[in-house]
């Protein structure tokens, strides 16, 4: 080897460089491993705790969806009128699935208190089924719709809105039992990042 490169090796090594020390860290950030590293695993604050202002509250966020559906519902249904009977039904089979769903929801908010994250990917399938029967029943009601009278359609839509305005009681207990639990547990959830469409990351204070 010239003395030139002989040299200039020499200099490389007193200097540590290293052409590869770059490539290292570019395989670290892209790999899964250290992206899944990077979202907080450990219950308590975490670094990103300045501005958690209101609408950073999870219960804020519920509330704010509450309102704007029952203010739209309302508008509605006071130029179409109630549908009393569904209405009914809708409130009571929410009520019934908000029952059963309680425990699970508490030890859902107790599991965000230690890891600060939730994974909801295990809840995909379940949208899917879901999805694909509300599809169903939005097209059954549509060919309904097309080939009934008057009459017929007036009363589908009242009781169609009637219903789902029931099933909005789900949605408001939804947002009192996260209160209940917050006050429980002398905690305040805050959002704090996603990370994809299944997976959030959250912030938990102490409440003085």
């Amino acid at each position: 080897m010239p003395a030139k490169n002989v040299a200039f090796e020499n200099i490389k090594k007193l200097i540590g460089w290293c052409p590869n020390a770059r490539s290292h860290e570019t395989q670290h950030s892209l790999h899964p491993e250290y992206f899944d590293a990077n979202i907080p695993t450990r219950g308590g604050d975490t670094g990103n705790s300045e501005n958690l202002s209101w609408f950073r509250k999870s219960s804020s966020k519920i509330l704010l969806v509450d309102s704007f559906l029952t203010l739209t519902y309302l508008l509605v249904m006071t130029q179409l009128g109630v549908n009393i009977v569904t209405l009914l039904a809708g409130f009571f089979l929410s009520l019934t699935f908000f029952i059963f769903s309680w425990k699970k929801q508490m030890q859902r908010y107790d599991t965000l208190a230690q890891k600060l994250v939730l994974d909801d990917s295990n809840k995909k399938i379940l949208y899917k089924r879901l999805f694909r029967i509300i599809t169903l029943i939005f097209y059954a009601t549509l060919f309904y719709w097309i080939f009934a009278g008057d009459l017929e359609r007036n009363f589908l839509m009242k009781g169609t809105l009637s219903f789902f305005a029931g099933g909005l009681a789900f949605m408001w207990l939804g947002y009192l039992q996260i209160l209940y639990w917050e006050k429980k547990n002398h905690k305040t959830i805050y959002f704090d990042k996603g990370y994809g469409k299944w997976k959030n990351s959250y912030i938990i204070r102490e409440r003085k």
